[in-house]
């Protein structure tokens, strides 16, 4: 089944919802998976899951994944927010960085435009997949 790899540093929030959208909107014989390059220690964002919620996608993700050579080969593109230089080596041959802000600091208002932003970018890949 052909993936898309969604990257950021901690696989906490912008990549567990890209992944979110993107599995709630593609073509069925596609799938996404995200990751993070700095993973350890690290808990998927609360913020994620209830973001989500308000637009009726489920986020099953509980922990945070370490990115993979092998999930890197495995992805058809590598989408990363920040972190295209950190990713094993593969990933800048098949990659695109979205300038995607995180969670930090960011109001509920601004966190929702982060939302909708990401499901904008999502809509423009699943658009730009081959057939």
């Amino acid at each position: 089944m052909p993936a898309v790899l969604f990257v950021c540093v901690e696989n906490s929030f912008r990549s567990v919802m890209a992944e979110a959208l993107f599995n709630a909107i593609a073509p069925p014989a596609w799938r996404a998976h995200s990751a993070g390059v700095d993973t350890v220690g690290k808990q998927v964002n609360p913020l994620a899951f209830s973001l989500m919620e308000e637009i009726g996608i489920v986020v099953t993700k509980t922990h945070p994944r370490q990115v993979t050579p092998e999930l890197v080969q495995e992805a058809w593109r590598v989408v990363t927010f920040g972190c295209l230089d950190r990713c094993p080596a593969g990933a800048k041959g098949k990659g695109e960085d979205w300038p995607v802000p995180g969670s930090t600091g960011k109001t509920d208002a601004q966190l929702r435009e982060i939302r909708t932003d990401l499901q904008a970018r999502v809509e423009d890949l699943i658009r730009r997949l081959p057939k």
